[in-house]
């Protein structure tokens, strides 16, 4: 088999063999720095040409030695023609705005939903604005329902939060950022998906396995960044409206104004109610938990001179969010057994800012600073269980940046400070067992990475960090390695090895064990979960004519655990153990992923994920609960001439999955060994006009839910009630309707 494998590819990359000489380089705007995507690239008097990638980037080939002109165009910007000597292999263009163009010229033009980085020598994808925009995106969780590499689901049935999987593991091991500052961890690991609009994001990049070392040490399995929409899009009013069957009402604001020529600043607002209570598996409980959520951002741009550039700004939350029983009033049934309710009430705030400093041009040599500090609140009871934990966090990153003796050879090193200050103020503790810990952690480190990319066939970044983490008084050495070798033009082959932490927070991480009457048992102090991470992977992209391509990604990772915190429920299905791993666990991934462009207008992605999670419990390795094997997605989309009309299909395969023991309970309370697999499908179509857009759509379109997902819902003060074991939507068929604004 491996051996058919390496011939395919050999043949596929033949045509590509013919020529004798590469000449790389990046399109970026002059007056922002700012890299220009899909710029049109060519030899003068020559028919090879090609278009620079989301990043910039372009690779163009020749077949003779001798030297040339290059043009480079963009609409809305000047031509710009370069002499290229016989030696040159990189060249930048700089493109210059032809202001009296753009006063005339609406530049149109589809940005492709999901592009692999060729660039990078970490395996990575970016999901831009247009991607998101394929489906109804209400927020971050919904981002990834197209995407073959996050996988997302309900932690339970009665709050409605969600979570993720990377790498056949849960997204706690994923580092996730917003604009390269620690975002959802600790609080937010739960419910922090829902916490970040769709509308607000520009794009998602997602890499996998460990990431670089400047970002701390917690990236297991792998990183995902999101990019918020910023002032220089030259939005100057969003407005987008949506609404559902449930009757879920949503509204999103955003506006940027330039305050000088240095200062500019974008106000982002997103505002949703939910008050419809529906019970379509009648089960008394709500399908969806009722909400008032109100999120703001409040962001500044300042940039001099391109010496000096800072981002800074505040968010703001406030949400009251109520589930459980259909009858349930929290005026009169709270901290009763009326009817089981489940109440949270969340604030946050955060501060954060991002400065850089030119310091030497030529060197290309920066300081960066990166902080923010964040407050969380929550007020929350599932039933009788109480839990009011508070959170005040911060981050410093001091990083400094620069060329060595050329622009091949690049160093950076820096110190990172972290603290995290963790309340946990659990009452009603009858049901806990072992010490539930309030934790002030206080992380210092330093670290070292160097780069080199000789701009034609090899990009290595290797770095090692050092920390103290004086919580658990251990001194932690982080060393990771990233290569990416291009044989060939826009095919890459990369390895990844690196190691990774987490530091455990049981039940921020794992709220929805509350929602249960599930004994929680500590059964000795918990330490560092601890990892290694291994990955390889080949991408090739291929050019055709009429601006037509295929690309293709196959990853293998694998993550091994020298320690893990277990969360044990197979000992019996009425409690939850949590120990540290006395044994083996390991998870393997394995995926491969083909997007095609045959057609104007016509994008197709197909996509195989295996996964195998194993973790070792009572001396037995055994697979880990509710992590499919098997999962599949197509994705289709379609867009007429000027994006008038756009048809977005996506289909997605789960296999079975292992389901925790609840062969202790009362066989009405008992769940089969495994989950059924099934099929999803959603659909949108979306209309455009001049400055609007309205989109109408199904998610779920074969109306399939997992069967009674709440174990004893008839008894929820019962020793057997259970909401936190979900395999599958819990949702059905979902209707949705939306318009967008845009002014600019």
């Amino acid at each position: 088999m491996r051996k058919i494998i390496t011939l395919t590819l050999l043949i596929l990359s033949f045509p590509t063999l013919i020529f004798s000489q590469q000449i790389r380089g990046k399109v970026i705007d002059k007056e922002t720095n700012k890299a220009i995507p899909y710029a049109n690239i060519g030899i003068e008097n020559s028919p090879i040409g090609t278009t620079s990638d989301e990043k910039g980037f372009f690779t163009l080939n020749k077949i003779e030695r001798d030297s040339l002109f290059i043009e480079v165009s963009y609409i809305g910007y000047h031509k710009s023609k370069k002499y290229i000597a016989p030696y040159k292999e990189y060249i930048e263009f700089a493109l210059e705005k032809d202001t009296k163009e753009l006063n005339i010229i609406n530049v149109v033009g589809e940005r492709s939903g999901t592009t692999l980085n060729t660039e990078d020598a970490s395996f990575s994808q970016y999901v831009s604005s247009e991607g998101i925009k394929r489906l109804a995106c209400c927020s971050l969780a919904e981002s990834f329902e197209n995407n073959a590499a996050v996988d997302v689901g309900f932690t339970d049935a009665v709050s409605g939060a969600k979570q993720i999987q990377m790498l056949g593991l849960a997204g706690i091991y994923s580092q996730i950022l917003v604009e390269n500052q620690p975002s959802i961890r600790m609080l937010s690991s739960t419910y922090g998906l829902n916490y970040i609009p769709g509308p607000w994001l520009d794009g998602i990049s997602i890499s996998k396995g460990t990431s670089s070392v400047t970002q701390g040490y917690e990236s297991i399995t792998g990183q995902i960044n999101i990019d918020v929409k910023k002032p220089e899009r030259k939005e100057k009013f969003y407005l987008e409206y949506f609404t559902n069957d449930f009757l879920k009402q949503e509204i999103n604001v955003n506006s940027s104004f330039k305050l000088n020529k240095y200062l500019q600043s974008i106000v982002l607002f997103h505002g949703e109610t939910t008050f419809m209570k529906a019970d379509r598996n009648n089960d008394n409980f709500l399908d969806v938990p009722l909400s008032d959520l109100i999120i703001a951002s409040n962001r500044y741009f300042y940039n001099y001179n391109e010496k000096i550039k800072s981002r800074f700004g505040f968010d703001v939350l406030f949400e009251n969010r109520t589930g459980g029983d259909k009858h349930f009033d929290k005026d009169k049934d709270f901290n009763t057994k009326n009817f089981y309710g489940a109440v949270l009430n969340t604030k946050k705030i955060q501060v954060f800012e991002n400065t850089g400093f030119l310091i030497d041009e030529e060197k290309n040599s920066s300081l960066g600073v990166n902080s923010n500090i964040v407050y969380h609140q929550l007020n929350s009871q599932f039933g009788l269980r109480e839990y009011n934990p508070t959170q005040l966090s911060g981050n410093l990153t001091l990083i400094y940046n620069s060329e060595l003796w050329n622009d091949k050879n690049k160093i950076s090193v820096g110190t990172n400070s972290n603290y995290d200050n963790l309340k946990e103020n659990l009452s009603n503790k009858d049901s806990v067992f072992g010490e539930v810990k309030n934790k002030e952690e206080f992380v210092v480190g330093g670290f070292a990475e160097y780069t080199f990319n000789d701009k034609e066939h090899w990009t290595i970044v290797t770095g090692i960090r050092t920390d103290y983490n004086m919580f658990f008084k251990q001194t932690i050495f982080t060393p990771r390695l990233h290569a990416k070798y291009s044989p060939w033009r826009n095919s890459a082959f990369r390895i990844s090895i690196g190691r990774g932490l987490h530091s455990t927070n049981i039940l921020p991480e794992n709220i929805n064990l509350l929602a249960s009457s599930r004994k929680l048992i500590f059964d000795e102090s918990l330490k560092l979960e601890d990892a290694w991470n291994y990955g390889i992977s080949y991408s090739h992209l291929w050019f055709l004519e009429d601006d037509r391509t295929i690309s293709l990604a196959i990853d293998f990772h694998r993550t091994d655990f020298q320690n893990r915190v277990i969360i044990d429920l197979e000992q019996n299905a009425t409690e939850a153990h949590f120990y540290n791993l006395q044994g083996e666990s390991f998870a393997n991934s394995f995926q491969a992923e083909v997007t095609a462009n045959l057609i104007e207008g016509f994008e197709t992605t197909l996509a195989y994920v295996y996964s195998d999670s194993r973790i070792t419990i009572d001396n037995n390795l055994i697979e880990m609960p509710l992590t499919a094997k098997h999962k599949a997605l197509l994705s289709l989309h379609y867009s007429t001439r000027y994006e008038r009309w756009k048809f977005s299909f996506t289909a997605q395969y789960h296999g079975q999955t292992r389901l925790p023991n609840t062969s202790t309970n009362p066989l009405p309370y008992q769940l089969g060994e495994k989950s059924p697999e099934y099929f999803i499908l959603h659909g949108q179509i979306t209309h455009k006009f001049r400055n609007l857009e309205i989109y109408v759509g199904c998610e779920n379109m074969l109306n399939y839910k997992q069967t009674n997902p709440i174990i004893s819902a008839d008894d929820p003060f019962g020793k057997y009630f259970d909401s936190s074991i979900i395999y599958a939507p819990i949702i059905g068929r979902q209707f949705n309707l939306g318009l967008r604004l845009t002014i600019k």
